[in-house]
């Protein structure tokens, strides 16, 4: 395939700064993430990014990929349709939940096994293993999201609620209304913020001290569909412990709901970001690394700007441009995906 320098792509094509999704929970998974990479886990990681990508960039190219033309194959990749009955009982099961009916198309499990052995894949072309971790860096995210493990109401997105008298849907405020009326939009400045509250919280007396030893329990790479299994059923349960334990349909959940809603939702940013580093330190090392000593990790990429973690890549693969040039074109299309509340996990947001 062949390579186009950097400097042909011009704007209009994709940019670090021109992202205006907003994706704070997905651009704080992944700089929480290599945060806590091995020093080898951080070099494989910048080898499979360009030179202009940071690991947040990359971390939500598959949501802007699948909504253009060419992408779409992969929407059902970000999501798992538990067929259960909340608020009565919640659970997934893989062979009932795990595509259309029919078990056609695939999910968010199966689609994390196949990126996870493809990004292993020694054999693969590196266009192809670089699209394979842009995969596994957004899909840590999505799996934690509770309504990506939920069929009632296409994951909510049919259940109308207002947020703060603005007229939207369930799905839409837990993928990012919620957290942004707390922390503000994702640019970096804010995600550097949150990543630095989450990774003290993980920290020694921090709130999720104690959760680190069950976070990091489940990391065999050779068994990947086991483990996204068991992060998904996690994410579920809070389906019918919180998100739908009681009717929301037409109600206003800017208040009492949502005050609620966030320590569920900063929690399960920070368990993605620090399995998700983990997973890649597995992947790349054969140990998760999460229990050795404090600094061991890339350190000098644990900030935002020139200090975050950024790829190496000189020179553009010319689908990676193709796809760079159809993703702004989409957006510059259809203005109001900026506006829906994409910010953590969005793709089951119907545009």
């Amino acid at each position: 395939m062949r390579l186009l320098p950097l400097a042909a792509l011009s704007a209009g094509v994709l940019a670090p700064a021109a992202q205006a999704w907003g994706f704070l929970g997905h651009k704080t998974v992944a700089l929480l993430a290599s945060r806590h990479l091995l020093p080898e886990t951080a070099v494989f990681v910048r080898s499979f990014l360009y030179r202009d990508q940071s690991i947040m960039d990359a971390a939500v190219w598959a949501d802007r990929y699948a909504h253009v033309p060419f992408g779409r194959y992969s929407k059902g990749w970000h999501y798992i349709d538990a067929r259960d009955e909340p608020p009565t009982w919640c659970g997934i099961q893989y062979n009932r939940d795990c595509g259309d009916d029919g078990g056609q198309g695939g999910c968010i499990v199966s689609a994390l096994v196949n990126m996870t052995a493809r990004l292993q894949d020694q054999t693969l072309p590196w266009p192809q293993r670089a699209q394979a971790l842009r995969f596994v860096l957004h899909f840590l995210g999505d799996i934690h999201q509770p309504l990506h493990t939920e069929h009632l109401s296409r994951g909510g997105n049919g259940v109308h609620v207002l947020f703060h008298g603005r007229e939207t849907n369930l799905h839409s405020i837990w993928d990012g209304a919620i957290l942004e009326a707390v922390w503000g939009r994702g640019n970096d400045r804010v995600v550097a913020h949150l990543t630095n509250d989450l990774d003290g919280r993980l920290g020694p007396g921090g709130t999720y001290t104690a959760d680190k030893e069950t976070w990091r329990s489940c990391m065999n790479v050779s068994n990947t569909q086991d483990c996204a299994l068991g992060w998904a059923g996690e994410a579920n349960t809070y389906v019918c412990s919180y998100v739908l334990a009681k009717e929301v349909e037409g109600k206003e959940l800017g208040g009492a709901y949502a005050h609620g809603a966030v320590p569920i939702i900063e929690r399960q940013i920070a368990a993605a970001g620090y399995r998700l580093a983990g997973w890649l330190n597995m992947i790349v090392c054969g140990r998760h690394g999460l229990d050795e000593l404090p600094g061991a990790g890339y350190t000098a990429y644990s900030g935002v700007g020139e200090d975050a973690l950024f790829g190496v890549v000189e020179e553009r693969h010319e689908e990676d441009v193709r796809i760079d040039r159809a993703i702004v074109e989409f957006e510059k299309m259809h203005p109001e995906v900026e506006c829906d509340g994409l910010a953590f996990q969005g793709i089951r947001v119907q545009h």
